[in-house]
């Protein structure tokens, strides 16, 4: 599961990198997806580990 939430992280920066062809931009990227990645993250840990 980790490895898919990294991909999302990468994805979006690569994306935005390309697109905009701006560091800030890049660094904009990370952040969304990190957000992104971490709340799939916290879902799926909710949804398979945490079971009560």
């Amino acid at each position: 599961m980790g490895v898919f939430t990294t991909f999302i992280f990468w994805g979006f920066e690569i994306g935005f990198d390309y697109a905009f062809e701006s560091e800030n931009a890049k660094y904009l990227g990370a952040i969304i997806g990190l957000a992104i990645g971490y709340i799939v993250k916290y879902n799926l840990d909710k949804k398979f580990v945490f079971k009560n």
